[in-house]
């Protein structure tokens, strides 16, 4: 692992346990076994660090859902990504936790996921008329403020992956997908 992400995986350590702006560059420095110059040399400054940190795990996460959700059905799209919250918390689990801490007051990681997030309303549309939905747009709407707070709620331990699995069978059954 080279030293940019030495300092990227320390720096994701530290702004998950005590937030971004707790964080100092002398921590982040001593947690990833590296000069504070050194990450200044890299990133410039806290903000940008942050920022790359972000970027990174958000393009990460575009990976993981486009393989996650290429069906080419409606239904099977719906399925999936029902499916793919608590999916995707798991394969970057502190990543989204930092995240959940810090997007209330992050005008960064808050563009990151709304530009993460927007395809997801058009491909959501675009199953619901395929299975004939009455109001296409709506449904998509409900689903996407659905899933948003489920990984919300999973990082946050307000909800557990079973009982998740429990309210996707229900959803699931909603949908008429199963």
């Amino acid at each position: 692992m080279s030293k940019k992400d030495e300092i990227l995986k320390a720096s994701l350590v530290l702004f998950t346990e005590q937030g971004a702006r707790a964080t100092s560059t002398k921590s982040i420095a001593k947690q990833a076994g590296v000069s504070e110059a050194l990450i200044f040399k890299y990133f410039g400054t806290k903000d940008n660090l942050l920022e790359e940190l972000i970027k990174k795990d958000y393009f990460d996460a575009i990976d993981f859902t486009r393989v996650y959700l290429s069906s080419k059905s409606g239904k099977d799209f719906l399925i999936k990504f029902i499916e793919l919250p608590i999916d995707l918390v798991d394969n970057q689990f502190d990543f989204w936790r930092m995240i959940y801490k810090i997007f209330p007051l992050n005008p960064i990681a808050q563009q990151y996921h709304n530009n993460f997030m927007k395809p997801s309303l058009k491909k959501l549309e675009k199953s619901f008329e395929a299975l004939n939905y009455e109001n296409p747009a709506l449904e998509a709407e409900i689903l996407l403020l659905f899933v948003d707070s489920i990984w919300k709620s999973y990082v946050s331990d307000k909800i557990t992956k079973e009982k998740y699995q429990e309210i996707s069978y229900v959803l699931k059954k909603r949908y008429n997908l199963i």
